[in-house]
């Protein structure tokens, strides 16, 4: 049976901010979707119930109800995933949540899962770990943990993923794209971005682009 991953990518603004990428995520579970949280990324920045009490207010309009909150990957396998319809990784130090993902073996996991036909939800460092690399965010967030390997997931169909995006951001990412010679997603706070039947389409209030070095194109279907 053919099977159709799909990625939302949003920007990393606030809940009114991502609501047209929310509404679409919420059309893909369903209101019998069983959705997992993960916000990881906020270790020690944030208080998880908070983060818990977010997601719950983020997705109770849009009729999702079942989530489940991870905190801690070590304590699960790969196989715990299969419960779940949907998974949400949040905002946070896009390091430490690549590391975390590496250590406990859930980047491998994510690619399976995804390849089975399941959703994926990045917000702001979550979107940067499924690029190809998360080196976009070194204007953002600090490598405390001094990680070497900044691979990313790579799910974002080799491109790299630039979050938190605003127009004077422009030189920085086309200087980006010719040193690393990747293709960069630039996500503002109210865009979003789909990846669907190996489609890229926006889904936001505002522009989504896409830089290859040569053009810096808006986003509405590019496969």
């Amino acid at each position: 049976m053919e099977t159709h991953p799909k990625i939302a990518l949003a920007g990393g603004g606030g809940a009114e901010d991502s609501r047209l990428l929310d509404e679409v995520f919420a059309s893909w579970l369903g209101p019998r979707g069983r959705l997992l949280y993960w916000p990881i990324a906020l270790g020690g920045l944030r208080p998880f119930q908070a983060c818990f009490d977010w997601i719950r207010a983020l997705f109770l309009p849009l009729n999702i109800t079942d989530i489940t909150m991870w905190t801690n990957l070590s304590e699960h396998r790969a196989g715990d995933l299969e419960a779940f319809d949907a998974v949400y990784i949040g905002g946070g130090n896009t390091y430490y949540l690549l590391s975390q993902l590496v250590e406990s073996g859930f980047d491998r996991s994510l690619k399976a899962y995804l390849a089975e036909g399941r959703a994926i939800y990045g917000g702001s460092a979550g979107a940067a770990v499924l690029g190809k690399d998360i080196q976009t965010v070194c204007h953002l967030d600090s490598n405390d943990i001094r990680l070497g390997n900044t691979s990313g997931l790579n799910l974002a169909d080799d491109h790299d993923i630039w979050v938190h995006y605003q127009a004077n951001d422009d030189a920085m990412i086309e200087a980006y794209v010719r040193e690393h010679q990747r293709p960069v997603l630039a996500i503002s706070e109210r865009a979003g971005i789909v990846i669907e039947s190996a489609k890229i389409r926006a889904a936001g209030f505002e522009s989504a682009y896409r830089f290859d070095g040569q053009t810096k194109q808006v986003i509405r279907e590019f496969s």
